[in-house]
């Protein structure tokens, strides 16, 4: 259980970046220190204005999009005629420069986060099981599937799908490919920062806590980069290897499971377990 509550928020992440890669055929590597930026603005609400835990996770999600559709304008925005290397390069100095000016406002200290659930365990037969794990795994699976829905039954879902089918095409029926680049930053920081509320009370906030986008691009690899369902099941997959392994490996070898998995399946498979191979002309 402890383990697909781990990997709910992998599947999170990983979801944040694939909505970004199927719009954008690039990838977001300071999507780690959105999360945590916008986490720490849902803590600061709590601190300054006593407000309860749901406003808190609504003023993140609303500082998230607010952040994201910044960053894609001002600068992701100017790049798009770039190579997607890039593209890669500028999103990985936007996150050493997020993770630096979080260490200038609150510190590089970690801080304690409330929780959405009790911390009594829940007996379940001769299980005992965190009721946070329980909530972890409730809230992930139903903000999927309304993302699922998202794609499958609105207009922006419709437009997102085109564009990552074709820019061009897309383009020639009246889809703004510049409005759905937006739109895909800020509902990838509007789902990050819905993982960064649930995961922050299990691994303190903290500067720090964006590293955790590592292992959500190691999901979006092992279940198939540009599936989401793929990305859901890598996370799962990833997050109970990760908790599994100290049971049978020396304990310090739990850090190392998501990247011994990558490199396990970029060897056997590298389109992971739902990508598919697509020909491309030259």
């Amino acid at each position: 259980m402890s383990g697909l509550a781990t990997g709910s928020i992998y599947a999170l992440m990983a979801l944040s970046l694939v909505i970004i890669y199927n719009a954008t055929r690039t990838l977001n590597f300071a999507q780690g220190e959105m999360l945590m930026i916008s986490t720490f603005v849902g803590w600061t609400a709590l601190q300054l204005l006593r407000a309860p835990l749901l406003v808190a996770l609504l003023v993140a999600v609303v500082a998230a999009a607010l952040l994201a559709w910044v960053l894609e304008r001002t600068i992701i925005r100017h790049a798009i005629s770039a190579t997607h290397f890039d593209v890669l390069i500028i999103t990985l100095g936007l996150s050493l420069m997020l993770r630096s000016a979080a260490g200038l406002l609150w510190t590089h200290d970690e801080f304690p986060f409330p929780s959405f659930f009790g911390s009594r365990p829940l007996g379940v037969g001769a299980v005992r099981v965190a009721p946070a794990s329980l909530g972890i795994i409730g809230a992930s699976l139903a903000l999927m599937l309304a993302l699922g829905a998202l794609f499958r039954w609105t207009r922006l879902g419709r437009a997102m799908r085109a564009v990552a089918q074709n820019q061009r095409a897309a383009r020639l029926m009246g889809i703004s490919v510049e409005q759905v680049y937006s739109a895909s930053w800020i509902l990838a920081a509007a789902v990050g920062a819905v993982a960064g509320v649930l995961i922050a009370p299990v691994v303190f906030l903290s500067s720090q806590m964006g590293l955790v986008a590592i292992n959500g691009f190691t999901a979006a690899v092992l279940g198939g980069f540009g599936s989401m369902p793929g990305a859901v099941v890598g996370g799962m997959v990833l997050g109970v290897l990760e908790n599994l392994a100290p049971l049978y490996l020396p304990a310090s070898i739990k850090h190392s499971v998501p990247f011994l998995v990558m490199i396990t399946i970029l060897i056997v498979r590298p389109g992971g377990l739902f990508g598919r191979v697509a020909p491309r002309k030259v």
